[in-house]
């Protein structure tokens, strides 16, 4: 796997291409673990009792409003899921049999899904495309992080075509 693209530094530096579009110097993109998601909540109610503590000390500002937003805001990311089944690294793994052509190039990202029962339930979305240079075929496929369940159904085309 080739983790991006290199330009020659010389034409880089002629062509005023800033340092950070030089994917070799950052490396390969990883999402970061989504457990660090279930301490909003806290800081959220944190923010919450200084409002209190605000609104016992200014008399004149109504801060009942905040409360029920804040209130309302910390349900929501309590119910939020933040533990995967299926990890960032194996998401191909899980995927290879549903895809009719070989694997070359992909990437793979976090997106989510609304629903009633998981709030915002975590999808990875990745998109393959076949090994040859160029690519003929390309390939799109959702996976439920939290279950390994393929969300919809692959979607393949002939790029070529």
């Amino acid at each position: 796997m080739v983790d991006g693209i290199e330009i020659d530094k010389k034409v880089a530096e002629e062509s005023l291409i800033p340092e950070d579009l030089n994917s070799l110097a950052v490396g390969s993109y990883v999402v970061p673990d989504p457990r660090k998601r279930s301490q909003y909540p806290y800081f959220v109610f944190a923010v919450l009792i200084i409002t209190f503590v605000t609104s016992q000390v200014i008399d004149y500002v109504s801060f009942i409003p905040t409360f029920i937003i804040l209130t309302f805001i910390i349900a929501i990311l309590f119910t939020v899921d933040n533990k995967f089944k299926i990890q960032q690294q194996e998401v191909i793994e899980r995927i290879t049999d549903k895809i009719d052509h070989s694997i070359g190039y992909y990437s793979i990202a976090l997106t989510f899904l609304f629903s009633l029962k998981n709030i915002l339930t975590p999808v990875w979305t990745v998109i393959v495309y076949s090994h040859e240079n160029p690519p003929q075929f390309k390939t799109i496929v959702e996976i439920n992080a939290l279950t390994g369940k393929i969300v919809t159904e692959p979607y393949s085309e002939n790029i070529n075509a």
